[in-house]
């Protein structure tokens, strides 16, 4: 594994943050992704000399474990590093640390390249991850899966795809997906919910103009969580599957 790693600092702005002035889960994302896309413009492979080769990378997943969610106006550092790549798959690693040198947040993420006009994937091109020095490994990593939905208790919330829901790669940004998942929790849950785990998979790309399906179900572990499971559709395809971890707030904070 490369010792490779780059990491940034961050101020968190108020218009990233939700209510309870806790950075948003979408937004963090698109912080990581900035990091690892200013990695990558430094070691001279940034979106656009992949751009010149009509490429883009795309993520395939994220599983997100969460220590504490950064709160309004503080300064984290923001940390990441390729770990692996065999012919398909690329493997990159997040950390999240708060001012007092903190784990805020550990996550796991796998990329792939995506040809822009074709959009198919296409083979891990040597040049393209070279700059990373990590090593090709030819084992698939066999990642873990989302929970499934319970069909019989989901409920669903409909949505159409707006002009600025999509980003450069013509299809709808991750992070727009957990946006959509977190909407079918009520205010009284997120505002008295803690997110300490997140589980998200992309299968297929969501287009400007598409009518998506968010659909959610939710149970109770008996150690006292809350586990709530998330399915983006567009008709009958499934678009994307996420499932999540919660833990009361007041439990947390009773300990």
């Amino acid at each position: 594994m490369t010792d490779q790693i780059f990491e940034k600092k961050h101020q968190i702005n108020y218009y990233e943050c939700d209510t309870n002035q806790q950075l948003t889960i979408p937004m963090l994302i698109n912080i990581m992704i900035q990091v690892s896309g200013e990695q990558s413009h430094q070691l001279g492979v940034g979106d656009e000399e992949l751009a010149k080769k009509g490429l883009a990378w795309i993520v395939l997943q994220y599983e997100m474990k969460i220590e504490q969610i950064p709160t309004a106006h503080q300064s984290i550092k923001v940390t990441t590093q390729a770990l692996s790549y065999n012919k398909l798959f690329c493997y990159r690693e997040f950390k999240v640390y708060d001012e007092a040198g903190n784990l805020c947040v550990t996550a796991q993420s796998t990329f792939a390249l995506l040809d822009i006009e074709k959009r198919k994937m296409v083979r891990v091109q040597e040049e393209v991850v070279a700059p990373f020095q990590t090593p090709f490994l030819k084992k698939l990593i066999r990642t873990p899966k989302p929970e499934k939905i319970t069909e019989e208790t989901a409920v669903t919330s409909e949505y159409h795809v707006r002009y600025l829901d999509i980003d450069s790669n013509r299809h709808v940004n991750n992070s727009k997906y957990i946006d959509w998942a977190l909407d079918t929790l009520d205010y009284d849950f997120l505002t008295s919910q803690k997110l300490t785990y997140l589980n998200i998979k992309f299968e297929k790309e969501v287009y400007y103009g598409n009518r998506i399906q968010s659909q959610m179900s939710l149970r109770e572990t008996t150690e006292g969580k809350t586990i709530t499971a998330h399915r983006i559709m567009t008709g009958d395809v499934v678009n994307s599957e996420a499932s999540m971890e919660w833990q009361k707030i007041e439990e947390e904070t009773s300990r």
